[in-house]
């Protein structure tokens, strides 16, 4: 759980998050939270938000951290003796060094998190496990996990951060609670991408539009790679009859030499022809005005179901290029 540049507060969201943190700042804390929510919506800063909550030692509000002081600026670059993290490999020195996987969480680096909650406190006010990327965890991590679920001691809190919670065993998600983080509206979104990328200008309609209320996405569709791919996208759809899906395939892992690039590169191809069928099907579902759709409305539907299958494909290290290939053959064929 790392952050360069400070500790920064929850943009957008409501009640939910709020009782939470005023429970946090009590030490009253469901002992295990996952904080769910689709990629790049905020999930990681509510999480900081959270543990800053747990330890800082401020008095000055009873529902926020302050967010400035020493202990919320080493949660902020994940350094807080008393949080502690389990995640997947970020790259291959952290892989080769911490034993990691690019895909999914150990049940060794459970234990060892495990490990650390049974310590005291270095000087913070509880001991807080922070699990990123829950979803991924092995099913023996997540048996592993059960005993922290069920006793999980004095003052220790496990928050783990899942983009898809329907992955966790019902075993976990039974002992858990639930905080959903909140989509944001297309003007905070404008906001934010003037004062972090004005030079992006130009991009920052289309982010917004492709982004459904996620920072993070809106920010990733700035980039250059992710406009190429956009722009890849936008071929696609205007030649679906045309369309030759090995060589589009191949254009879109163009550069990524290693599998974990490969996928990246797929999974941000599948995410903007996702968003570009999602607002041309409710562009034609608006134009009907109510009335039954018409024919030509229909292939959406089922190629957005390809786009999620392929995901799902992707998941299981089956080789982009193949799913790819496999997802573009069924638009041409629908």
């Amino acid at each position: 759980m790392t952050g360069a540049t400070g500790l920064r507060r929850p943009l957008g969201q409501g009640a939910a998050l709020q009782h939470f943190l005023r429970r946090a700042r009590r030490l009253d804390l469901p002992h295990a939270l996952v904080v769910e929510g689709v990629q790049g919506v905020g999930k990681t800063t509510v999480l900081q938000w959270l543990a800053a909550a747990l330890q800082c030692p401020s008095e000055l509000d009873p529902e926020e951290p302050c967010g400035v002081c020493r202990t919320c600026s080493r949660i902020a670059a994940g350094r807080h003796p008393d949080v502690h993290d389990a995640d997947r490999a970020r790259d291959e020195d952290d892989r080769k060094e911490h034993k990691k996987s690019f895909y999914v969480i150990k049940v060794d680096q459970v234990r060892q998190a495990q490990e650390t909650l049974l310590r005291h406190p270095v000087e913070g006010r509880a001991r807080v496990l922070v699990i990123a990327d829950a979803d991924t965890m092995e099913e023996p991590a997540q048996n592993a996990l059960l005993k922290t679920l069920e006793e999980p001691g004095v003052r220790s809190f496990v928050l783990l951060e899942a983009r898809r919670p329907e992955e966790l065993l019902p075993t976990v998600r039974s002992r858990v609670q639930r905080l959903r983080v909140l989509p944001l509206d297309d003007a905070t979104l404008r906001r934010e991408l003037s004062h972090r990328i004005p030079e992006r200008a130009e991009q920052h309609d289309t982010a917004v539009r492709l982004a459904a209320g996620s920072l993070g996405r809106a920010v990733q569709a700035c980039t250059e790679r992710a406009v190429q791919l956009h722009d890849l996208v936008r071929a696609v759809l205007a030649t679906t009859n045309g369309l030759r899906p090995l060589a589009t395939a191949s254009a879109v892992l163009q550069g990524a030499r290693e599998l974990r690039a490969a996928g990246e590169a797929a999974r941000t191809f599948l995410w903007l022809l996702r968003a570009e069928l999602r607002a041309r099907s409710s562009g034609l579902a608006a134009a009907s005005a109510g009335s039954y759709p018409a024919p030509a409305a229909e292939p959406w539907t089922t190629w957005l179901e390809s786009t999620l299958a392929a995901e799902r494909d992707l998941d299981l290290l089956i080789p982009p290029e193949q799913v790819l290939t496999a997802c573009l053959l069924d638009l041409r064929s629908a």
